[in-house]
């Protein structure tokens, strides 16, 4: 096993790191002591999930004998009081805190749909309003999950729905608003990073605007009329997602490049030898070759990172 033990015992003799300092990473590279920050974040997330459903399933077997009205209030109470919690905890937040704002905001945009619902309020006023308060609230708190919810509210708005079958459509003029969506948030991107240097908002902007533009292209190449358009854009994304993988040593982009890459080059084979054979047998070459390709990436981003 690969261990920076003995070049750690060099630095603390050496004095270029202090026993104490030494001593935690040494006690890390032996594996005394680990981190479980990404079970504990995960747990967070769930319980935000579970407590946000349960009060879901509350409202849907409860509507008649609670009221719109107090369902409402009740709702706008709860979500009140987590802002609340959370401004009280801004200068020692937790994990367990980042959970309580993200229910907040979640109990806000559940709310709005309710109040949208029961009293005929127009869905797109209520979508943009929802856009801009998670983002206020993103900015307010420094979160990435508020700032998630913002984008999704911002996408509804624009009328892209957060499903699987999107990606499928014939849709040419869903595709331009998911282009559309897609220029907002790189735009958006650039003025948080000119404004704030210091910001920790870059990776939400750009890993949720190369995914719109890889659906926009694939929704094209779905389309009879502008498949081979939309094949050409997607292996254009990936190249230039490639190269941005690299260049930012984030092997994520890399996936997204091959993942949406393979589907729109098996969509157009689909369609364009629609024969028992021919089809499936290249759609096997371009999965093998995708695994392949991923698994050399992998290795090469492991190795830079040695």
């Amino acid at each position: 096993m690969l261990s920076f033990e003995p070049e750690l015992t060099d630095a603390r003799d050496d004095g270029v790191l202090t026993p104490p300092t030494a001593a935690r990473l040494i006690a890390m590279q032996r594996r005394e002591i680990f981190t479980l920050f990404g079970e504990i974040r995960a747990l967070a997330w769930i319980g935000a999930m579970l407590v946000a459903a349960g009060v879901s399933v509350l409202i849907s077997n409860h509507i008649k004998d609670i009221g719109a009205l107090t369902i409402a209030i009740v709702l706008a109470i709860a979500a009140a009081g987590c802002y609340a919690w959370a401004w009280m905890r801004r200068d020692r937040a937790s994990l367990i805190d980042d959970s309580i704002l993200l229910l907040g905001g979640m109990l806000v945009s559940a709310d709005a749909g309710w109040i949208a619902t029961q009293w005929h309020v127009d869905g797109g006023r209520t979508l943009l309003f929802l856009a801009i308060f998670h983002a206020v609230g993103a900015y307010r708190f420094e979160s990435r999950a508020l700032l998630s919810l913002s984008i999704g509210a911002l996408a509804g708005w624009l009328g892209i729905e957060r499903k699987l079958e999107i990606l499928f459509s014939s849709n040419v003029d869903l595709a331009i608003r998911a282009f559309v969506c897609a220029a907002i948030l790189a735009a958006w991107r650039e003025i948080d990073r000119r404004a704030r240097t210091a910001t920790t908002f870059t990776p939400v902007f750009e890993h949720t605007a190369i995914t719109l533009a890889f659906w926009g292209s694939l929704i094209f190449a779905a389309n009879q009329e502008t498949a081979t358009v939309g094949v050409v854009f997607t292996l254009a994304l990936g190249a230039l997602s490639t190269v941005y993988a690299f260049r930012t040593n984030t092997e994520a982009f890399l996936l997204y490049a091959v993942i949406y890459g393979t589907l729109a080059v098996d969509m157009w084979v689909w369609r364009g030898f629609p024969g028992p054979t021919l089809s499936p047998f290249i759609t096997l070459l371009t999965a093998i070759a995708a695994v392949i390709g991923l698994t050399m990436a992998h290795r090469r981003f492991r190795s830079r990172a040695a």
